[in-house]
């Protein structure tokens, strides 16, 4: 009898005991769903910085990429108020680049990479150019162009930095003039000046170019009148 007190005894213990334990829930080492958030946190830091050095390497990539060396380049960049192009619609053909090719693939007649020098014709509204690269002491480039159009013809000297043309005729050329008419070198530096024909002029139809006045000599980044 007693042992068997004894077995009801240890059976009520046992019982109460593993209630006892299986009340209390073990305690978690932390709070999983501010865990799971942290990780998720980071990962969306560790993408975001992947995605930026990735851009910064893809932007610096393009930044060389548009990086003109050549004549040719130059002029697939070049703004289309110095050179403008007829067959050109800017809505569907951004910075005219499938109309500039076009027309070099028409009109080209020298391309000349190696001094730097591209001439095209033109047909009807389409003005035709001429077109020279000069290199600077500092190693980049001072870009001479002519539009020449039907009784008409337009001269600039121009630079481009970092995606940004300005205009530097007034400032680098010894007495430079939108009423002269500039002729650009195939081989050398020497740029001739001529009289520009007014448009009612019997022979402007023909060619703007008059009578020559003098020749500027490029030396050190500048334009100077020879003597």
């Amino acid at each position: 009898m007693r042992s068997r007190h004894i077995i009801l005894s240890l059976m009520l213990l046992t019982g109460v005991s593993g209630c006892s334990a299986g009340s209390v829930p073990p305690k978690p080492s932390g709070d999983s769903r501010l865990q799971e958030q942290a990780t998720s946190t980071n990962a969306q830091t560790t993408d975001a910085k992947a995605t930026a050095a990735n851009g910064a390497e893809s932007q610096t990539a393009g930044d060389l990429m548009v990086r003109p060396k050549t004549v040719r380049d130059f002029f697939m960049l070049l703004p289309v108020k110095y050179f403008p192009l007829e067959s050109c619609d800017s809505s569907k053909d951004k910075g005219c680049q499938r109309a500039k090719a076009d027309y070099l693939k028409t009109f080209v007649e020298v391309e000349d990479t190696g001094n730097g020098y591209l001439r095209a014709g033109c047909d009807g509204a389409q003005s035709c150019l001429e077109m020279a690269i000069f290199k600077k002491p500092n190693g980049e480039y001072l870009v001479g162009v002519r539009a020449d159009f039907e009784m008409g013809s337009d001269s600039y000297f121009v630079d481009y930095d970092n995606g940004k043309w300005t205009d530097v005729g007034r400032s680098t050329v010894d007495g430079f003039s939108e009423d002269l008419f500039y002729v650009f070198p195939r081989v050398g530096t020497t740029v001739e000046v001529f009289e520009k024909l007014p448009i009612d002029s019997d022979t402007a139809a023909d060619s703007p170019k008059g009578k020559k006045l003098y020749d500027l000599e490029w030396k050190e980044g500048r334009f100077t009148r020879k003597k």
